[in-house]
Parts: structure tokens; C-alpha cells; sequence
């Protein structure tokens, strides 16, 4: 054991010896090369949304006057236009003569006057207004029965016959 004592107290003694060939310093890891998936959520999302709202905004301008839903017009406040009154007069019933029995039932003709027609339904468009009328879907200018469809707005539809006589119908008819 005095050997391992005396070696001991030797290498105290005598001055720290370095390495022959120290270690390289360690190098700083480069970091990774971004890669293409980093910019490429970012910029499908964008993509998807630029391409919405133009579709949207297309869909729009070019959509077809014939809404799929139909809701029942909104009364809103009357505008006062200069527009022909149109008065319907009911049928008279024919005269019949009671003093003297009759023997046989003849046919009386009655005059054909056909009711107005039934306003069901406005979809207003400022470029293609269409309306329902007793179940047909009539635009400005179609005709119906005796009819040719002049105008059409938001509350009414205005018909013309052959005379040029204007008929108003509105909702609430």
C-alpha cells in the first residue's frame, strides 16, 4: 500500500499533463431547410377562400329569377300612382216570367264574365320580377288569359287586356 501512497503523492506533485490531441470544438447543427408543407396550408386556405367569394359573388349576379322558396309579400306603404280604376260589375240575373206556367225548362244564357284572377305570390327582382298568378308563373310581358302582364312590383301586378284597360291585382285580392 506505501506504493499506491508514494504514486499519489507524485502526481500531485508534479504539473496537470493536457491531452495530446484534444477534442474538435462541436459544431453548431444547422437548422432544417423549411420545407414546402410550412407554406402550403396557409396558402390553400387562402386559395379556397378567394375562390368562394368569387363563386359566391358570380352565383349572385347570374342567379335565375325563379327563387326556389316563395314567401308571401310584405305589405309595405302604398305609393300613390296615377293608375286607372277598374270596376268589375256583377252579372244581372235574366228576367224570368213567372205569371205563366212553364211547361218546359228552356236555357237562358248567361254572359261569361270570368272573376279576376288570384295574385299568389311577388318574387321581385329589379332585372326579372315574376309573379304567381291562379298557379302560373307570369313575367313582364307574358300573357295570361285575356291578359298581357305590364308590370310587375313589389306588392302588385299590373294586367292590361285587349282594350288596354289596366287591372290592378294586389296581395291582399
Amino acid at each position: 500500500m506505501s506504493l499506491i501512497n508514494d504514486a499519489l503523492k507524485e502526481a500531485r506533485k508534479a504539473p496537470p499533463q493536457s491531452p495530446l490531441n484534444p477534442p474538435a470544438p462541436l459544431r453548431p447543427v444547422p437548422a432544417p431547410a423549411p420545407s414546402a408543407t410550412i407554406w402550403l396550408l396557409p396558402a390553400l386556405v387562402i386559395f379556397l377562400i378567394i375562390a368562394a367569394t368569387l363563386f359566391i359573388g358570380w352565383s349572385l349576379a347570374h342567379r335565375s329569377a325563379r327563387p326556389t322558396i316563395m314567401t308571401p309579400a310584405v305589405e309595405s306603404k302604398p305609393v300613390f300612382a296615377a293608375q286607372p280604376v277598374v270596376q268589375v260589375k256583377a252579372p244581372v240575373p235574366p228576367m224570368v216570367n213567372t205569371s205563366a206556367p212553364a211547361t218546359r225548362l228552356e236555357a237562358v244564357p248567361v254572359p261569361a264574365v270570368l272573376p279576376l284572377p288570384k295574385l299568389q305570390g311577388i318574387f321581385y327582382s329589379p332585372t326579372a320580377p315574376s309573379a304567381i298568378i291562379d298557379g302560373q308563373t307570369v313575367r313582364t310581358g307574358d300573357p295570361f288569359l285575356k291578359y298581357r302582364v305590364k308590370a310587375i312590383s313589389k306588392s302588385a301586378v299590373t294586367l292590361v287586356d285587349r282594350n288596354g284597360q289596366a287591372t290592378v291585382l294586389n296581395m291582399g285580392n
